[in-house]
């Protein structure tokens, strides 16, 4: 297996949280408290124990709030700033690797809800990327292991955990996407546009083979929904 540190991660924290209203009307999503910490301070927290040692966070809505926040929780993290212009989650990926000299990041979305457990699936996918045969290794799990997640599934694997998309072809059991991958740089790098979909990189890989995935058993929490904050916090 070819071994290739990944010790930077990228939280994205740029989004408007609109199904979250009113809960976002004075705050961005990121901020919205779990368990007593803010959505991001989790976030933060479980990249840190899985030995990520360099953190950017991409912002755009209510960027401010989250900027002063992140700074007193640790001076050491990066800003992205994209308060004049969102950038999609493909384009915040590409210009946080303008502030790295990492070959690869590791990408996690700020509305999921990471507890002491999950932090052990971020070091498996981890410990399990190959940078080698892989451009870009997605953390997904059965939908009876998911928390506020209304879909009927993104990605089917073979065995060799190769992963395309679900087209619910019912022969095949379908996989939610955790929200956290680690990606490759050179395909960001080459991409023409600077606001994109990860989607799109994402179809680039499933043609070329290049799309993986780490299967995880631990629950997925997905935040999206003011129902879902309700539950977490009971």
């Amino acid at each position: 297996m070819s071994k290739q540190n990944v010790n930077t991660g990228l939280i994205l924290a740029a989004g408007f949280g609109k199904r979250m209203l009113p809960l976002t009307k004075d705050m961005p999503k990121p901020l919205i408290e779990v368990q007593n910490k803010p959505l991001i301070w989790h976030c933060i927290y479980n990249l840190k124990k899985a030995g990520i040692k360099n953190i950017i966070i991409n912002v755009h809505y209510k960027s401010q709030q989250i900027a002063d926040y992140v700074k007193k929780l640790d001076s050491s993290i990066i800003i992205s700033d994209e308060s004049k212009k969102i950038l999609d989650t493909g384009g915040a990926i590409k210009k946080a690797f303008r502030l790295t000299n990492s070959k690869t990041i590791l990408v996690m979305n700020s509305d999921v809800f990471w507890d002491q457990y999950t932090s052990k699936s971020l070091k498996g996918l981890i410990n399990k990327f190959d940078a080698k045969i892989m451009d870009s290794f997605l953390m997904t799990t059965k939908i009876k292991n998911t928390f506020g997640y209304s879909g009927n599934g993104d990605f089917i694997k073979n065995k060799k955990n190769q992963i395309e998309r679900f087209d619910n072809n019912k022969t095949k059991i379908p996989l939610v996407y955790c929200g956290v991958q680690i990606v490759k740089r050179n395909q960001f790098d080459n991409y023409d546009s600077s606001v994109f979909s990860t989607n799109k990189i994402w179809d680039n890989n499933i043609k070329h083979k290049k799309l993986y995935t780490f299967m995880t058993n631990k629950k997925f929490n997905h935040v999206g929904t003011i129902e879902s904050v309700i539950g977490l916090n009971k």
